[in-house]
């Protein structure tokens, strides 16, 4: 249903290069506070679908109707943007990757910078010192776009400066204990926490990446860096419950179909909660033991990692963000509020430092036995819950 909704103008400003690029833009009435941690972000948009598609992505992020927030996010959709004034001002200025296949052109401008992405043929308008983004989309494709991404960078970017780090991990909550289940791609994070999950029970925090900071009360805290769950076909496929996720030729053809087993599924959190019911949706985890999982054809013994093992390890492959064999690096994208790398490298170390000494580590095989490997992951919490985290293991 459409609404008849008045278009304001934008205001002229000489010093603003932008502003005779941008038509009219509707007021942005629809409004939602997110916040995580020490982080937060307000999301405006004149479109309130923008903002529901929003929430079901973030959905590690809390979130309220009021209160002032460190950046505001502003929406307009259906902007008529001059697109060839804008290929002519941003010519032959600075590029930046903002995603596959995609990128912008920027300026500065007072305060901030401009953003130019052709292919949506939308303006990003940062201003530092107003603690705004401003978004001028040509429609409401765009605009969808951008929503949760620009949310989850400003989210991620604060919490950075709080002295977060990246970790490529699973994690989960059972029965009160915080678990990471850390490690490269391919390593079995995810068949070890859905296995979990399904089989033993607990909380779901995320499939794939945290940002792990040091508590002041000496703990490491973990916030979900929010984004759908993306499994491949052969875990659905042996993780029982789980084939419910794929299509009717995936399911037809089995483990035999390789062809067919190819690829990700993608899964949002909220989806998990037909096979789950009792699963909860969290967005924190205080650890108190942390799995590298390693695909086995043997069921071999869970083997303690020793505390220096582990810093190394962490610091090494950026808390295996990097993988320094193949020097391939996961995408960290911060095309609009770059972090500080000298203090990201500080918080590596006193993270990694800190995660070594108080929470034990445990190498854990993952065979094509989800209930065995959830059997043990279960025995391996209540194990680390008696016991007190030691330099050197468990005793």
């Amino acid at each position: 249903m459409t609404s008849s909704r008045k278009h304001q103008p934008a205001p002229t400003d000489a010093s603003c290069p932008i502003r005779p690029l941008i038509g009219y833009a509707a007021p942005a009435r629809a409004t939602r506070r997110f916040t995580q941690g020490a982080a937060s972000v307000t999301l405006r948009a004149d479109r309130g679908e923008l903002i529901r598609d929003a929430e079901t992505t973030l959905y590690s992020y809390a979130r309220t109707r009021t209160a002032a927030s460190r950046w505001t996010i502003t929406l307009h959709t259906g902007v008529p943007v001059d697109q060839a004034g804008a290929t002519a001002l941003f010519a032959d200025t600075d590029d930046h990757d903002i995603g596959p296949n995609l990128q912008a052109q920027s300026i500065g401008m007072p305060g901030g910078r401009a953003f130019w992405i052709r292919e949506h043929a939308t303006l990003v308008h940062l201003d530092h010192l107003l603690g705004t983004i401003t978004v001028h989309a040509s429609d409401l494709d765009a605009a969808r776009f951008f929503a949760a991404r620009l949310v989850r960078q400003a989210m991620t970017a604060q919490l950075l400066e709080h002295d977060a780090v990246y970790a490529h991990a699973a994690a989960l909550v059972h029965a009160g204990h915080g678990l990471l289940i850390a490690g490269p791609k391919g390593a079995g994070k995810t068949t070890t926490l859905l296995s979990a999950l399904r089989l033993v029970g607990g909380d779901f925090v995320t499939n794939d990446r945290l940002l792990l900071h040091c508590d002041p009360d000496g703990g490491t805290v973990g916030h979900a860096w929010p984004m759908h769950l993306r499994a491949t076909a052969s875990t659905l496929h042996a993780v029982p419950g789980m084939s419910r996720f794929l299509s009717a030729e995936q399911q037809q053809n089995g483990l035999a179909g390789q062809a067919a087993l190819s690829g990700k599924i993608a899964i949002e959190p909220d989806e998990l909660r037909a096979t789950l019911p009792d699963m909860r949706i969290v967005g924190e985890v205080r650890p108190t033991l942390m799995l590298w999982p390693y695909r086995s054809a043997s069921d071999l013994p869970p083997e303690p990692v020793p505390a220096a093992e582990v810093r190394d390890v962490l610091v090494r492959t950026q808390f295996f963000m990097h993988e320094p064999v193949t020097s391939t690096t996961s995408h960290r994208n911060h095309w609009l509020l770059p972090p500080d790398q000298d203090r990201t490298a500080l918080s590596l170390t006193a993270v990694a430092d800190q995660l070594a000494r108080t929470v034990p580590c445990v190498r854990i095989p993952v065979t094509d036995s989800p209930a065995a490997l959830a059997a043990r992951v279960v025995a391996l919490l209540d194990h680390a819950a008696t016991q007190a985290a030691r330099p050197g293991g468990w005793g």
